[in-house]
């Protein structure tokens, strides 16, 4: 699985340096996030922990596509709680991790300003791969699921010298429930820099 997703993301990566490099913005965000709906029920916290890439080709000046990766991890400690897991009822220490990685291709409208900075709203469409682990002493209770993923965002770029960006943004993720996996929902804070 993890090759068939290397060669996805490159594949990704070529197409849009092949073309016009002057005109694709590559960027890599810090993206902390607050677990929503599902997600906080099962890891109810704020993680610092989440990154992500994107790479967006303007078509003209007001509008750019593109791609974004990413990687949000969401950890809660519950001491001493009881719950049943099929036909055992487990008493212990839970440490509940929620791995997201969401892989969308993305649209985003710019609103010039005039000035350096350039602020925006754009609309994700994909999907996510997520996994949630329940560890209990030495016994992990795991699930995972491919899930559709939608993601609309708002921010702004700021033109901070020669080929430098820096990156602002607000982006909401959720992702309908699939199968018996729950879905996804957490709100990210992203701070990034790149090129353009």
């Amino acid at each position: 699985m993890m090759k068939k997703f290397l060669i996805v993301i490159m594949s990704c990566f070529v197409v849009f340096t092949s073309k016009g490099q002057d005109e694709t913005v590559f960027i890599v965000n810090y993206l902390p996030a607050i677990s929503l709906g599902k997600t906080a029920d099962f890891t109810n916290n704020f993680s610092p922990r989440g990154l992500d890439f994107e790479a967006n080709k303007f078509l003209s000046e007001d509008l750019s596509v593109g791609f974004v990766v990413g990687w949000n991890i969401f950890r809660e400690k519950i001491s001493g709680e009881t719950f049943e897991y099929k036909d055992l009822t487990i008493t212990g220490t839970q440490f509940r991790y929620t791995n997201i990685i969401p892989i969308n291709v993305n649209v985003k409208k710019y609103f010039s300003s005039g000035g350096d900075m350039l602020p925006y709203a754009g609309f994700g469409l994909g999907t996510n791969y997520a996994e949630q682990n329940n560890d209990i002493g030495v016994f992990t209770l795991s699930d995972n699921k491919w899930q559709f993923n939608i993601a609309p965002e708002a921010g702004f770029l700021y033109h901070a010298g020669i080929n430098a960006v820096l990156s602002f943004k607000l982006k909401y993720s959720y992702s309908p429930k699939a199968g018996d996996f729950p879905s996804t929902s957490y709100l990210c804070f992203g701070l990034g820099i790149g090129l353009d």
